[in-house]
């Protein structure tokens, strides 16, 4: 028997490439990849960078032409201009002058600290909402069987797959008849129904997984079906349900046409509030990129608390179902 016959690498070696096979064709693919990887990282983080870099910028700088890539002087007339706005228009102008002996005035009358407490309210209810009815779901849909259980799954996987856009008319239509038009809580029930089928085949896949073991050792103890959710699977599920819960977040707080298209003025979320700082060719960009700034602090100090969970819970469930 010849030495090919036995070597399973006898094949390998006569189909070496130079580009995975030598010394110089790894320092290429490590060069390639890196360069990718810096392209890449660019076109995401640069929008990013410009939005920071432009709200230190003072309004004529920002006009000038070619623009600058790093501010020639720091400048925080766009925060200071959005603080004004928001201490005039919620109200606590005199309060300040009282404390301090400040008199604020502001030509932009937009309530920021408003803005980003309603969208902290429905996107909290929003999150609520979807962990609540699609664990309860998930949990039916993984441990009991009955007829037409993949046809559902499939329905729920499908509505992940419309616009948001395509079913504007019937919501607003059923908005209206309900009599809940220009209040945050139509938005709660819209946000939590659109993210509840994904939480609802996140969760499932951590059930699937459940150990059946400690399932039977509730069964033992005498509990309930509800007491086995409640007291068993629950605890157990926080990253999945933690993961479930940011996404529906920040899904709400983001969202821009519904609630554009569902409230007035006085009762925007931050996406249409923001949009409000855009007023044609009058628009300070410098005050739109400080407004952005600020309203992504508390969600940013959230997430980067409670990243590790999102983490777990997404790699937890989300690939198994």
């Amino acid at each position: 028997m010849t030495t090919q016959d036995t070597d399973p690498t006898a094949e390998f070696r006569k189909n070496q490439s130079w580009l995975y096979d030598s010394k110089a064709g790894g320092y290429v693919r490590k060069t390639a990849i890196g360069l990718l990887t810096l392209l890449i990282g660019s076109f995401i983080l640069f929008p990013l960078y410009w939005m920071v870099v432009t709200a230190f910028k003072t309004t004529s700088e920002i006009q000038q032409i070619p623009p600058t890539v790093f501010p020639n002087d720091f400048s925080f007339e766009g925060f200071r201009l959005v603080i004004e706005s928001s201490i005039q228009a919620g109200g606590y102008a005199g309060v300040v002058q009282n404390l301090f002996g400040v008199t604020v005035t502001s030509a932009i009358d937009i309530n920021l600290l408003g803005l980003v407490l309603s969208s902290l309210k429905v996107a909290v209810g929003a999150g609520v909402i979807a962990v609540v009815l699609g664990t309860g779901a998930s949990y039916v849909l993984s441990r009991r069987d009955f007829r037409g259980k993949n046809l559902l799954m499939s329905l729920l996987l499908a509505s992940l797959m419309f616009p948001g856009t395509a079913i504007m008319v019937p919501e607003w239509e059923l908005i209206s008849y309900l009599g809940l038009f220009n209040t945050h809580l139509a938005l709660v029930l819209i946000y939590g129904a659109m993210t509840a089928p994904f939480v609802v085949w996140l969760m499932k896949g951590f059930f699937d997984d459940f150990p059946d073991s400690i399932l039977e050792a509730s069964r033992i103890d005498q509990c309930t079906p509800f007491e086995t959710f409640w007291y068993v699977l629950v605890p157990m599920a926080r990253n999945s349900l933690i993961a479930s819960f940011i996404f529906a977040f920040l899904l709400a707080w983001n969202e821009l046409v519904f609630a554009l298209t569902l409230l007035d003025n006085s009762k925007f979320t931050v996406p249409p509030g923001l949009l409000t700082f855009v007023q044609g060719f009058n628009t300070q960009w410098n005050v739109v990129a400080a407004a952005s700034i600020i309203v992504s602090i508390p969600v940013l100090a959230g997430l980067a608390y409670i990243q590790r969970y999102f983490v777990q819970g997404l790699t937890g469930g989300a690939i198994k179902g």
